[in-house]
């Protein structure tokens, strides 16, 4: 067997680990990212984390189906002393989208909640006409 001298400044045996790291929804909030989809029984309910963004910063479009949440925030920090200037810029991104399913009132804009850094999206499903029973009755033939 080989030996293999280890070299801590190998970044490429660091990327070529597999990184499995399960995603946890309030891991996954407080970090910045994720999309949950899920379904009750009158509403579909999308909600995005977007920590740190403005509501009016905040752009939701539905085009042919797609609905795309779109948000941007940027920071600028500026200094000046007598001996130093000092600048910084921090832009956050966040880009979602889904498809949505067949059985959503496309004709009723859907409720936006915004509520500590998580967009909550809600579309009212159709709802289902019950199955209607038929009765059938026999005739009888008489001559």
């Amino acid at each position: 067997m080989a030996l293999i001298r280890w070299n801590p400044w190998n970044l490429q045996s660091l990327l070529e680990d597999d990184w499995d790291i399960p995603t946890l929804p309030g891991i996954s909030r407080m970090m910045g990212q994720g999309l949950n989809l899920y379904e009750t029984e009158d509403t579909i309910v999308a909600e995005a984390a977007l920590p740190g963004i403005k509501e009016e910063k905040i752009d939701i479009s539905i085009d042919e189906g797609i609905v795309r949440i779109t948000a941007t925030s940027e920071e600028n920090t500026e200094e000046k002393n007598k001996r130093r200037y000092f600048m910084s810029s921090m832009t956050q991104s966040y880009n979602y989208s889904f498809r949505l399913p067949q059985g959503v009132i496309t004709d009723e804009e859907p409720v936006a909640e915004l509520s500590q850094g998580v967009l909550t999206v809600t579309f009212r499903k159709i709802q289902k006409a019950e199955p209607k029973k038929i009765a059938v009755t026999t005739k009888s033939l008489e001559k």
